[in-house]
């Protein structure tokens, strides 16, 4: 009887939260014409929606309030308005100027609330799902390498990484709608983040210590890709997307799907994506492996062919309480590790490809609730659930030819919540607080190279405050608590017999925070500061390591010593946007004390070079600079250029693997239907060299694009062709693994489809 009152309760609760509930509705368009397909965003409730046929869109169950508006569509400039919600509905209509530049992107990642760029204190990108479409390569970390201090270490496709202003691994967070995705792919460059590009609907990139909000990991800034698990509802009873792309470098074919069927409150979606690749082109050369000293005739990088698959279902319900959703996906990946490839000297040039499997369940709950009281005025609880697996098939070598006599399996379960209270703006102030957690149970099988089994428990308190001291300037002041313990259990069927035994506790605690201030200089110039204290322990790998990774060719040894990685960070930005004219400048200077790395000790064991984890003080320091100039109307000039300077204090020698000099130019034609991009991406010669680095010398590839965007009864078409490496360069890149044996990819053309209804 009390099950069915509490049922009746909750059903006339949503019924009455519907009733109250207000609307804002609205119309875009530009020059007395509507604007087909534009992005509207709610920033405070974080609701995105599409504009119909009509131009038109709706947000229903908004309470009352005041509200930022935000208006993005290919071929205008972006706009936002402050809707006053009182009544039952408030209205708004935009008028989009025509340009090539879109000028503002609202980013969610870098606080409590989302915020244009120009907004925030930290050096910020973000892509839009149709830009981060139209980037070169197929993984999501080769389709970021455009941005200012973002830059690629690859090992083929599949297991490409960014980079942060020379800092990547553990030092960079790579999350999921704001969360963890309990994956391994820090572990070492062989291992791929398991992720779909195409469902990809927008990347935010943060650079810099970002430690309050995320937690540990974040010494060099964070990722944060958003793929819409948990499903937005729609004005329309039936919306989605759909992306196609073919990549002739690779012999690419892939595709992703996301429907959404909304009606009333609530909202269903249902998504599906694959993705099929050969071997990845390279100029067809000879080519020597370093270890050898062999020749190939080579045309492609051995063992680079990948294929994966997507299914996800979703539900969302809103009201005027708030909202709620739960969202569950699989992924599955297969992929192979470029090196020497199978040949007819197998005794004195042994092959040193591998595979890999990988396998991802996610299960995400989001919400968030209109508190209604005076010192609380949101509450959001976001959480996911991740079951991961995967499996490394080395390719080894026995009297009869090429075998896999054995594989590593690693199985993670991993759970990452966040429990925020949204404070109600009080007077010059207003802020955030919460709770965070994380918890992560490995189990390794087989050789155990990453270490043994371990459950790694994380918890932290964090509060973030902002003071508006006027209408041009503002100061936040964050601090954050952490608490990490890792327990190490042992393992009865390990061949290893210290995994066997192995019983032991690492716990670390630590204190950090940031403060930021923010001025406006003017209508047009802002600058901001930024200082922050951010905090990482140890990893399971980097403690206990001791094993044959085939997979990354090394034999892996971990320090058990090894303490946390602390780091001091300044970041300033200054930012202008003119009616024609836009730019930025950021430098920063980052240290780390007991910065963790892993260097090639010069001996061997297994006949595999040993890689030992050892700490040492690092500096970084840098800045990143763009400008773009719009000297008639549909036309844009963008040119950027960042560069870091990566040292080992300790012991007076440049830090490996940094990237150089590096310099984008591109000129874009956009307008409401057409698109032609030309670019030309240049890197400097690389000769700062760190432990077990090589020289690289300088490049310049050119890019060429083009594009068209139609709308027809309410939908919308974006199809592009793009040309990569149009001159077929023989280049290589500081960043890739395999740089010594084999260069970055070939010329290769690209067709991208895109429709949004």
């Amino acid at each position: 009887m009390s099950r069915h009152r509490s049922v009746t309760f909750v059903a006339l609760f949503l019924a009455s939260a519907v009733a109250r509930a207000q609307t804002i509705a609205g119309t875009v368009q530009s020059t007395g014409r509507a604007v087909v397909g534009a992005s509207v965003r709610l920033v405070e409730l974080d609701r995105v929606q599409r504009t119909g046929a009509h131009g038109d869109f709706t947000f229903v169950g908004v309470p009352k309030g005041s509200y930022t508006v935000f208006v993005s569509s290919g071929g205008y400039a972006s706009s936002s308005k402050t809707i006053e919600v009182s009544g039952a509905t408030a209205s708004a209509t935009f008028d989009l100027k025509r340009s090539a530049v879109a000028l503002q992107e609202i980013v969610v990642s870098a606080s409590p609330l989302p915020r244009a760029i120009t907004d925030q204190y930290q050096s910020v990108d973000s892509k839009s799902q149709v830009d981060f479409l139209n980037g070169t390569g197929t993984s999501f970390a080769e389709k970021l390498s455009d941005l200012p201090g973002v830059s690629v270490r690859g090992n083929g496709s599949a297991p490409s990484r960014p980079i942060l202003r020379g800092l990547t691994d553990n030092e960079v967070l790579v999350i999921e709608n704001g969360l963890r995705m309990g994956d391994i792919a820090t572990y070492d460059p062989a291992h791929a983040t398991p992720l779909e590009a195409l469902g990809v609907a927008q990347v935010d990139v943060v650079r810099g210590p970002s430690a309050i909000l995320y937690g540990p990991n974040t010494l060099g800034g964070l990722v944060n890709v958003i793929t819409n698990i948990v499903p937005a509802i729609s004005d329309h009873a039936f919306s989605g997307t759909l992306n196609l792309e073919g990549n002739s470098v690779s012999g690419e074919y892939s595709g992703f799907a996301r429907n959404v069927w909304s009606g009333g409150n609530s909202a269903f979606s249902v998504s599906a994506g694959a993705l099929k690749a050969g071997d990845i082109g390279i100029p067809a050369g000879s080519y020597t492996d370093p270890g050898s000293g062999a020749a190939f005739n080579l045309k492609a990088m051995p063992q680079t062919d990948q294929k994966s698959s997507e299914a996800g279902l979703g539900y969302a319900h809103q009201g005027d309480f708030g909202m709620w959703g739960l969202g569950v996906k699989h992924f599955e990946m297969n992929y192979g590790i470029p090196g020497v490839p199978p040949n007819a000297d197998w005794a004195n040039v042994p092959p040193a490809t591998s595979r890999i499997s990988q396998q991802r369940n996610t299960l995400e709950w989001r919400s968030l609730f209109n508190a209604g009281g005076s010192f609380v005025r949101q509450v959001k609880l976001n959480a996911s659930y991740n079951d991961y697996g995967h499996s490394e098939f080395p390719t080894a070598q026995d009297a009869s030819g090429i075998s896999d006599p054995q594989a590593n399996h690693f199985q993670k379960r991993a759970f990452n919540g966040v429990l925020q209270f949204q404070q109600r703006r009080r007077g010059d102030v207003d802020g955030a607080f919460g709770l965070w957690a994380n918890v992560e149970d490995l189990t390794i099988d087989g050789d155990q190279p990453l270490g043994p089994n371990s459950l790694t428990t994380g918890l932290a308190g964090y509060l973030y405050e902002e003071l508006h001291a006027s209408p041009a300037t503002s100061f936040s002041a964050a601090a954050r608590f952490d608490y990490n313990n890792i327990q190490t259990r042992p393992f009865s069927g390990s061949t290893d017999p210290v995994f066997q035994t192995i019983n032991s506790a690492r716990t670390a605690n630590a204190f950090t925070a940031s403060v930021g201030a923010m001025h406006q200089f003017s209508p047009e110039v802002t600058g901001s500061l930024n200082l922050a204290r951010s905090f990482r322990a140890p990893t399971v790998q980097e403690l206990f390591a001791n094993g044959l990774d085939a997979a990354s060719g090394t034999y892996s040894v971990g320090t058990a010593s090894l303490g946390p990685e602390t780091g001091f960070g300044v970041d300033a930005s200054l930012k202008g946007e003119f009616s024609n004219v836009s730019f930025e400048v950021s430098p920063y200077l980052n240290y780390i004390n007991s910065y963790i790395y892993g260097f090639l000790r010069g001996d061997t064991i297994q006949d595999f070079p040993v890689r030992q984890f050892a700490a040492t003080n690092a500096r970084l320091m840098g800045f990143e600079a763009s400008l773009t100039v719009q000297p008639w109307e549909y036309v844009a000039i963008r040119a950027s250029s960042d560069y870091v300077n990566a040292e080992d204090t300790r012991n007076s020698v440049p830090l490996p693997f940094t990237p150089p000099l590096r310099g984008l130019l591109r000129g874009t034609y956009q307008d409401s239907r057409w698109m032609g991009m030309v670019e030309m991406r240049m890197a400097s010669s690389q000769t700062r060299l760190g432990e077990g680095d090589t020289p690289t010398s300088g490049y310049t590839v050119m890019n060429l694009g083009f594009g068209v965007r139609s709308t027809q009864q309410g939908m919308v078409h974006n199809i592009s062709l793009h040309c990569d490496n149009v001159f077929n360069t023989v280049y290589r890149d500081n960043l890739s693994v395999v740089k010594d044996f084999i260069p970055q990819p070939a010329r290769g053309f690209r067709l991208n489809y895109e429709l949004i209804y």
